[in-house]
């Protein structure tokens, strides 16, 4: 009989001691709060979303999306301009507007400034009168017999020689005619003129 009070407290001693371990146990795993949803149900985390950037190798770059790419402008068919419609080149004056006193006053002006470009033993006055003489200050005047033409009266074919850097400009145009004649007068040609040797 004695056993088997011993066997039966052993029995209840383990019994308890389990039980006790159970309850330990179960105390621990309540003090952990488990997030609920507003209808009381358990929330389960979503993980940590993985970044681009993360990787090596590898930039953290967005492809551009709809919004950000510029849309093109519209295309509007240009219609080419019509060649009847655009003006006229404007024509190019080839004297002064001046006349008479105006303008020769105008040519000695010229002829001083052709003087000091082109260095030549002669005086101003002297390049003025063999001017008055071949043509009467007339810039336009044309002699058939030549023809010559101009202030100094030039034949076409000594305008365009080589020597003549003003050959580009029209025969007529009076401030090339007097700085050619200054540039001729400064390589001693002043012999192509029978008014330099005329008395004046």
């Amino acid at each position: 009989m004695r056993w088997v009070v011993i066997i039966l407290i052993i029995a209840v001693s383990g019994v308890l001691g389990w039980f006790i371990a159970s309850q330990s146990a179960v105390q621990q795993f309540l003090k952990v709060p488990v997030p609920t949803s507003s209808s009381g149900a358990a929330e389960t985390a979503d993980p940590a979303p993985v970044r681009d950037s993360e990787f090596p190798g590898e930039s953290a770059t967005s492809e551009p999306s709809d919004e950000d790419t510029p849309l093109d402008p519209p295309r509007e068919d240009m219609p080419e301009p019509d060649p009847l419609l655009e003006p006229d080149p404007e024509p190019t004056t080839l004297v002064p507007e001046l006349e008479g006193e105006a303008a020769l006053a105008l040519y000695r002006v010229w002829i001083g400034e052709a003087r000091t470009l082109h260095s030549y033993p002669d005086s101003v006055q002297r390049m003025y009168d063999v001017m008055m003489c071949e043509s009467g200050g007339q810039a336009g005047i044309v002699n058939p017999a030549g023809p010559y033409s101009g202030l100094f009266q030039y034949a076409g074919g000594t305008w365009n020689g080589d020597w003549n850097t003003y050959r580009e400009n029209n025969i007529l145009d009076p401030r090339s005619q007097i700085f050619a004649t200054a540039l001729a007068w400064s390589l001693n040609m002043q012999g192509q003129w029978g008014c330099y040797s005329s008395p004046h």
